[in-house]
């Protein structure tokens, strides 16, 4: 950039140049603009896809923490399912024992109260037959009494085996049952849980595709944009070279002298922008 005395004599030479020569003049400092301006839109732009490519890299990383924390919860619900599961047995074990020593109390009761009337039945048939019979007779009546009475105790001594053999066979029954329904709802639970970390999955993978595809492609126009911005600075140095010699051929006194624009570059993002450093056109 030209300081103000620079801008000043560039304004006294230019006063002596022909009307045709401060035409072009005019011309150039117009071109040269036009190519800053564009220079530096290309660099904003530039910055822009670079500022949108690490807003989608902070998305997918939070889109990852998100993925994380859903692991975490699947695996504490797994865990409260089992925990579940277990006191749920433990609850059913106490309630069939409980069952299992009050159906025992109620045949311990039966029985009992089936003995005290055969034997208080005995008892009064002894009275009766001792009152009736002979001393000879009360011997065998009550030999045969007590045969009955052991008889009469094995049939129910086998009656209760059967009957306690059947409850005992249901309630297994019935255990298995509804454990075997216990497990089928939790497997279909797990399969489930399973399946939707599965799809989560892939959908995070082919978010992840097409962001990198999009990168990609961006990253290539963005090279194509570079390699035209230097194609048109070759332009413009070849037009610059272009109206010295034409300048040349022609000079006269006090004529301002033209100078070729100058190139610098800078690394911003990991790129290589172009910035042309061209004279500004005097006021």
């Amino acid at each position: 950039v030209a300081t103000g005395a620079e801008q000043m004599c560039a304004m006294a030479d230019v006063a002596q140049v022909p009307t045709s020569m401060a035409k072009g003049a005019d011309l150039m400092s117009s071109q040269m603009q036009a190519n800053l301006t564009a220079a530096k839109e290309a660099r904003k732009r530039t910055e822009l896809d670079a500022q949108l490519l690490a807003n989608r890299i902070a998305l997918l990383k939070q889109e990852e923490e998100k993925a994380w924390k859903k692991i975490e919860e699947t695996r504490k619900r797994a865990n409260e399912i089992v925990e579940l599961r277990t006191q749920n047995e433990l609850k059913f074990n106490a309630k069939e024992e409980s069952y299992k020593a009050k159906w025992q109390s109620i045949r311990n009761a039966q029985a009992q109260n089936t003995m005290s009337r055969e034997q208080a039945k005995a008892m009064r048939d002894e009275t009766r037959r001792s009152l009736l019979d002979k001393k000879q007779q009360n011997a065998q009546n009550t030999k045969h009494q007590s045969q009955q009475i052991l008889l009469q105790k094995k049939a129910r001594e086998e009656a209760d085996h059967d009957s306690n053999k059947q409850r005992s066979n249901y309630l297994k029954q019935m255990k298995d049952e509804a454990k075997r329904r216990m497990e089928e709802n939790q497997l279909a639970q797990m399969e489930k849980i399973r399946e939707d970390c599965e799809a989560r999955t892939a959908q995070e993978e082919a978010l992840r595709a097409r962001t990198d595809s999009l990168v990609a492609k961006m990253e290539k126009e963005e090279m194509e944009l570079i390699q035209r911005l230097q194609n048109t600075q070759t332009v413009q140095r070849n037009a610059y070279e272009e109206l010295e010699a034409a300048l040349g051929q022609s000079t006269q006194p006090g004529m301002a002298s033209v100078r070729k624009p100058g190139i610098r570059v800078g690394a911003v993002g990991g790129k290589m922008p172009l910035e042309t450093d061209e004279p500004r056109p005097a006021a």
